[in-house]
């Protein structure tokens, strides 16, 4: 990238983020970026030291999941730094749930060797209920505050059932071992006390697969490698600073001043703060000036902060097993299943319970880790070593019962005192949430203030929403907030790119002079592309290239076509399945015709392709067609005339849903304004609309009665529903408040194809070759960068064994499917910045249930039904037990019309994992519950539907689910890495290798047919635009 601007960016910090952060801004053409360090050496919290000729890790110890989604790991395989065990592909394809499967051995208090086979139950038993905090994750209510609470309440009740035929001495003893286990978790979350943890937050924390290793050599080769990129004047070390002024408006140049404490004053646009959160902690009230925002200082002081220190012990032979990886010591008072010191300076070498045995050892030398957290870590740091190296003696003499044993030598951290970190990492503490993490990654000044944006931008380990207190989380942010800043400086196509379009513009007038296009051409809504015979003749080296389209849905045939059309001639569609159209799918039920994929034009106006099309090909019923519907601006929300009905038989008036109906839309509408305007208050949309319900409806509502006031907000609940259908999401609090408003409607009341959305793929199908399609052709994998073959740098290799040689491959294929086997598709793997941004999009399922009936028992001019469970006044949109309630969850039914084309015939709809569990009940019982549910509804128990018909997208293997939304932690950013191409700009190989189009793939018309659309003529324009030799101000000259 080459920046727009050259901006003076300054990075406080050298540790792992700092460095990502520099790194990527040097590579991506920023010429004036300066680390500030406050000590003399880089790396931070990576330190690795020395006892005796042994490499030891000060800091950082491990690489947690070493997979190929871990950037740590893959920059330590790339600079050569790992053995080949941890490259082994079954250890990277192991997922261990963050408890890595070493072998034990156990002592006790008393000197005994205890067996593993007989703590094995209290193992089971914590690891048991390690895994049940799961289910609290993001509860807005849980039984116990914090895990600590949990585990000690549980282990007990459970222990006293299952243990009740083990003699008294057996129980105590595996109490004593969970004590033990608890004190091993104390030291994972850097905390004091698993008390301090919150019970909801905890399983925010998300793992990576992949058996965890170290670096044999040490970690510090890491940053050594990084640095070693980096100009060798960019850091200036010993260099604290004071404060950061911003928005300053004093410099003329710069709206940051970053004060020093040696008084030097430097002048920045932009500043990435990569400071311990320890630090922040301590320091907040005097390094920014103005202060801190209070929602985000609030998030600073909620989220915990501990300290987990090591101290290495060196032995001249073992006294553990040869196969020993860890070693527990189980102190037989512990039997409440307690971590808490009473007296912290006697008793303070209880808290430990664990040492890890280090396999990088010198010969002759024998090598401990032993852990140590909280309160009692830090009152360690203070004494003398000698004390130190008594109390690990006599604690070692204590459990093995073996007087003799005597370490040769003794190295500690000391992470509290010093004063750069003041700690260890980051914990969820009590009262954490998802928001709290998102508001320490938010820059400065906040969204939707007038002044410069991104002043200040905030990295390190501490601001990652689920991989903090890591390294590979550290970085992460600073690869996030470098690309913040690349993404601001960057010049991308104007967003009028799909949303005007001239049929008389050619369709590759924006030309690209170097071997990459820095815009792509304006997609025209008629398909009226020049032939390329009229343009220069070396456009001969794009039609002749051989271009592989993976997936025939909308997107691939519509880059085929414009390819085709461009006068490309070697094309070819490769599709999994037997059929054309992917999402879009018409069948029957009965004499009806149904579309069991895509159902309607949303937007059918001149700004939407799919209507140019489907009105050019005839396929639009006179009602579409009408200036007047053209026009309307619905914003999403199509005025349909509804039936409602209650759970109790009720039907509701239109005056007894208005209000809820007015206050869920307005929410929604100031839901999608926080894009623009930043400062969400909560991080998925589900959160704010429930929070803002409770407020207004106690100010707007206060004058109703409590039983129509409870109704209202089970009509709410009924609207979340819907609202889930709409993105394709099992609730709303999945759904990312701040990406919420991405998505852009376009004018126009939706309409449908009278004869079958399958019309308009056969008529773009009718106009390709008959020979472009190979069906039932899966795609094992694309191997891009591919040096083997002489010719073509990609090979796309088919299920079947067949591989396909291709200049350009353009893979359409749906998120859902490339969420779950992205790993086996691509070869080298997806960038890591990419494969994040597939992670983070949301991808869900939205179902439809079509019902035929014999009589109608809605309205005449009913348009849409509504059912409204009267126990939902919780504001709920998914059901607690999904295998007996998942009926609840479908909101109703919109009616097809007209009823002469039609019959009577609703469409039910139902999104989640409540969607996604219907699809694998017999037909039989799905009808059943239908009519269960609408007799319910509707009071008369002679309702009997005539036949039923489902679709089932989320079992369907090329699918995965039904389209994409903006999921929790999602940005603008995400979207577009999703749609750029491979390799990434900067790479010295042949460009556009593997090009990406779909729904997904759309900054703001994801989750529809017509982004879809848009999707596949981009990517063809990228590859035309990429091909042509004409200059934007020489117009192509006719040959006539």
């Amino acid at each position: 990238m080459a920046a727009s601007a050259d901006p003076e960016i300054v990075v406080i910090g050298c540790g792992i983020s700092g460095i990502a952060a520099a790194h990527r801004l040097v590579r991506a053409g920023f010429q004036r970026v300066r680390i500030l360090e406050a000590t003399a050496r880089s790396g931070g919290r990576i330190k690795s030291g020395r006892l005796g000729n042994n490499i030891t890790e000060i800091g950082a110890s491990y690489i947690h999941g070493p997979s190929e989604e871990n950037p740590v790991f893959c920059l330590a395989r790339d600079y050569g730094l790992l053995d080949a065990e941890a490259l082994k592909p079954e250890n990277q394809a192991m997922y261990i749930d963050e408890r890595p499967h070493w072998s034990p051995n156990w002592f006790s208090s008393s000197g005994q060797r205890l067996s593993a086979e007989l703590m094995r139950p209290a193992m089971d038993m914590f690891n048991e209920l390690m895994d049940e905090t799961e289910q609290f994750h993001n509860r807005r209510e849980t039984p116990w505050p914090s895990v600590g609470h949990f585990i000690r309440s549980e282990a007990q009740q459970r222990a006293a059932e299952k243990w009740k035929d083990k003699d008294e001495n057996t129980r105590e003893l595996l109490l004593c071992g969970l004590s033990a286990k608890l004190k091993d978790e104390v030291c994972a979350s850097a905390t004091h006390t698993m008390d301090e943890v919150d019970l909801a937050g905890f399983s925010m924390f998300e793992g990576l697969r992949g058996l965890d290793c170290n670096l044999p050599g040490a970690f510090e080769d890491l940053t050594k490698n990084l640095m070693s990129e980096l100009p060798a004047d960019l850091v200036s070390y010993n260099r604290p600073v004071r404060c950061i002024h911003w928005n300053d408006t004093e410099n003329g140049v710069g709206t940051v001043t970053v004060e020093c404490d040696d008084g030097e004053g430097i002048a920045a646009n932009h500043v990435i703060f990569t400071v311990p959160l320890g630090y922040l902690k301590k320091h907040h009230s005097t390094l920014f000036r103005p202060p801190l925002p209070a929602h985000k200082l609030h998030s600073v002081q909620k989220l915990g902060f501990g300290t987990c220190n090591k101290i290495y012990v060196e032995f001249e032979s073992p006294w553990w097993d040869a196969d020993c990886d860890i070693i527990h010591l189980v102190w037989e008072d512990e039997g409440d299943v307690l971590v808490h010191i009473k007296d912290i300076s006697k008793s303070w070498i209880k808290k430990m319970s664990t040492f890890t045995v280090l396999k990088y050892c010198e010969r002759g030398s024998h090598v401990l880790c032993g852990w140590i957290s909280g309160q009692e870590s830090e009152y360690m740091e203070s004494l003398p070593e000698e004390e130190l190296r008594s109390s690990i003696t006599e604690l070692i003499r204590t459990f093995t019962g073996n007087s003799a044993i005597t370490p040769r030598g003794i190295l500690r951290t000391q992470w509290f005192h010093d004063p750069w970190t003041c700690g260890s990492f980051c914990y969820p503490a009590v009262g954490v949430t998802a928001q709290d993490l998102e508001n320490m990654m938010e820059p400065l000044p906040v969204k939707g203030s007038q002044s410069q944006p991104l002043q200040v931008l905030f990295a390190g380990e501490a601001t990652h929403p689920c991989y903090y207190s890591t390294i590979h989380g550290a970085l992460l942010t600073g690869w996030r907030e470098a690309d913040r800043l690349i993404s601001h400086y960057t010049t991308v196509s104007p967003r009028p790119l799909f949303r005007k379009f001239e049929p008389e513009t050619p369709p590759f007038m924006v030309i690209s002079t170097g071997s990459q296009p820095e815009t792509v051409s304006q997609p025209s809504a008629e398909l009226t592309v020049c032939n390329v015979s009229s343009w220069d003749p070396e456009m001969s080296l794009g039609v002749n290239s051989k271009v592989v389209v993976v997936g025939c849905g909308i997107s691939g045939i519509a880059a085929a076509h414009r390819l085709v059309k461009a006068g490309f001639h070697h094309v070819r569609i490769l599709e999994a399945t037997a059929r054309s159209g992917g999402r879009i799918r018409t069948g029957r039920l009965g004499d009806n015709i149904i579309e069991i994929g895509a159902n309607w034009i949303h937007g059918p106006s001149e700004e939407n392709p799919v209507f140019c099309l489907a009105r050019q090909y005839g396929l639009l019923d006179p009602e579409a067609l009408t200036p007047e519907n053209q026009t309307m601006d619905i914003g999403g929300h199509p005025p349909w005339v509804p039936n409602i009905f209650t759970s109790s038989g009720r039907k509701l008036s239109a005056e007894d849903f208005d209000p809820a109906k007015e206050m869920f839309i307005e929410l929604l509408i100031e839901s999608a304004d926080f894009q623009s305007k930043g400062g969400e208050p909560c991080a998925s949309v589900g959160d704010f609309i429930r929070s803002q319900v409770q407020q207004r409806a106690a100010e707007k509502w206060k004058d109703v009665d409590a039983a129509t006031r409870s109704l209202r907000l089970c009509l709410i609940s009924t609207m979340l529903k819907v609202e889930c259908c709409v993105n394709g999401t099992h609730s709303m609090d999945e759904v990312g408040l701040g990406g919420f408003g991405l998505y852009e409607t376009l004018p126009g009341l939706d309409c449908t194809f009278p004869s079958g959305y399958e019309g308009l793929i056969k008529n773009l199908m009718s106009e390709l070759p008959a020979d472009s399609v190979t069906y039932n052709r899966p795609v094992r994998c694309v191997h891009w960068n591919n040096t083997e073959n002489g010719v073509n740098t990609v090979t796309v290799e088919c299920d079947d064994g067949e591989r396909v040689a291709a200049d350009h491959v353009i893979v359409t294929l749906p998120l859902g499917y490339l969420k779950k086997h992205h790993q086996a598709l691509f070869h080298p793997p997806l960038p890591l910045h990419k494969l994040h941004s597939v992670q983070r999009l949301g991808f869900g399922t939205n179902n439809k249930i079509f019902v035929e009936f014999d009589l109608p028992w809605w309205d005449a001019n009913c348009e849409v039904i509504y059912f409204s469970w009267e126990d939902e006044d919780a504001m709920v949109d998914q059901v607690p037990d999904v295998h007996r309630s998942w009926i609840k969850k479908l909101f109703g039914f919109t009616v097809l019309k007209p009823t002469e084309r039609y019959g009577h015939v609703l469409c039910g709809w139902i999104a989640g994992h409540e969607s996604e569990y219907m699809e694998t009940l017999p037909e039989q019982e799905v009808m059943q519950n239908i009519t269960q549910l609408i007799r319910r509804f509707t009071g008369n128990p002679t309702i009997t539907p005539r036949r039923v018909l489902r679709s089932q997208w989320f079992h369907d293997p090329w699918t995965c689910g039904s389209y994409s939304f903006p999921g929790r932690g999602c940005s603008v950013q995400d979207l577009e890495n999703m749609m750029e191409p491979l390799p990434t700009k900067g790479s010295q190989a042949k460009p556009l290798q593997v090009l990406f189009a779909g729904e997904a793939t759309h900054p703001y018309f994801y989750s529809t047919v017509h982004g879809a659309l848009l999707t596949g003529w981009r990517e063809a324009d990228r590859l035309i635009s990429h091909y042509t030799t004409v200059s934007q101000s020489e117009p192509p000259k006719s040959k006539l």
